[in-house]
This record gives C-alpha cells, structure tokens and sequence, in this order.
C-alpha cells in the first residue's frame, strides 16, 4: 500500500516536471517567432545606434572630467568633443 503511494507521488511529480518544461518551451518557441517578425537589420541598427549613443556620452563624461581635473585643456576638450560627434 505505501508503495503504491511513492509510486503515485514519483508519478506526479514527473507529469509537473514534464508541465513545466512544455511551459518553458513554447516561450521560447514564442520569443523566438516575435524575434524572428522584426527585421534583422532593424534589430541590430537599433542596439549598435544605441551602444553609440551611450559610448559617446561616456566618453564626454570622461572628457570632461579630464577638463575639470586639469588635465586636458579647454581646446583639447573641445577638439576630442568635435572628434567623438563627428563619428
């Protein structure tokens, strides 16, 4: 009798287990046609455009901080300023 119990109870925790990778499954399978609707160029012109965006502020930043601490001038700062805009 208390076998048939733990085999019912191994039983049951296999079919949760087996819901669970299903679940799993067709998110991906989900995620991955709503990846694959959107354009690839779209896709990676956004991440590179943004990635640009914050690499040029972050240098800014660090130029700026340079100009504050003296280490750079005001015309160097400017002239490195003009270079990171222009690319």
């Amino acid at each position: 009798m208390l076998i048939n119990i733990v085999y019912l109870l191994i039983a049951l925790i296999l079919i949760y287990v087996i819901y669970i990778a299903v679940k799993a499954i067709n998110t991906g399978m989900e995620a991955k046609k709503l990846y694959k609707s959107k354009s690839d160029d779209d896709l990676l012109e956004n991440d590179f455009s943004e990635n640009n965006t914050q690499n040029i502020s972050d240098e800014i930043l660090k130029l700026d901080g340079l100009l504050k601490s003296g280490v750079i001038t005001k015309e160097e700062f400017e002239q490195a300023k003009k270079k990171l805009l222009k690319d």
